[in-house]
């Protein structure tokens, strides 16, 4: 499909059919992917693409765990961090009730969706710029996820419907015993694959538009 129309009309899918995804598609999927760039392009990332039912299970139950803690702060309206590392409180405009219910669907039935993707990163290919700043540091994250979102437009593309998740990172331990991770490399995220449910696929998206998050020179400046 159109770029643009992939970029506007894929969302975060919670429902999946029982139909299998055929090892070509998914193949195809992440061979257009590996273009993405990467710092010094390293090409730091490995993705483990996880079929078997009873690994998958593995998998769901280490998510949940992560989830199950998510929920509870987020049903209290205690979601995110503000600037002293503390957990922030969001108004229930954020917390939309229709919306978790939708997300702990999702969780509960992750054992079914046809493959789960496990994204890693090389831990050496990462040049960490911002690691002595008094906050969180987030550029790590540059050299692996513009190839993750070019694979959620690759699956876009191919009519798939994917949802990413970063809480199975919490479980790093766990998850790097059960999928005999080497040493050396972090999980960066989780991302299911699957056909979507129609009736239940949301395509039309809504978001704040350019003159909300871009400035011109300066910011808080108009773009134009």
């Amino acid at each position: 499909m159109e770029l643009y129309a992939a970029m506007r009309t894929n969302p975060s899918c919670r429902y999946f059919t029982d139909d299998p995804v055929d090892h070509e598609t998914m193949r195809r999927v992440l061979d257009n992917a590996r273009f993405a760039s990467s710092g010094g392009n390293r090409q730091g990332w490995r993705v483990v693409v996880v079929r078997d039912r009873h690994l998958k299970s593995q998998v769901a139950e280490l998510h949940s765990r992560q989830w199950d803690r998510y929920l509870e702060h987020a049903r209290r309206g205690v979601v995110g961090y503000n600037d002293d590392g503390k957990r922030a409180r969001m108004n229930s405009e954020d917390l939309a009730q229709q919306r978790l219910n939708r997300t702990d669907d999702f969780a509960k039935a992750l054992v079914d969706v046809p493959i789960l993707l496990v994204f890693c990163i090389e831990l050496a290919t990462l040049a960490i710029t911002d690691k002595d700043l008094d906050r969180p540091s987030i550029i790590g994250g540059g050299s692996i996820y513009p190839f993750l979102q070019n694979v959620l437009l690759g699956c876009r593309n191919e009519g798939l419907g994917t949802a990413l998740t970063t809480l199975l990172a919490a479980e790093e331990p766990d998850v790097v015993d059960l999928l005999n991770i080497p040493d050396g490399f972090a999980v960066a995220a989780l991302v299911p694959v699957g056909w979507p449910v129609p009736e239940k696929q949301y395509t039309k998206l809504s978001r704040q538009p350019v003159d909300w998050f871009a400035f011109g020179d300066r910011w808080g400046e108009p773009l134009d």
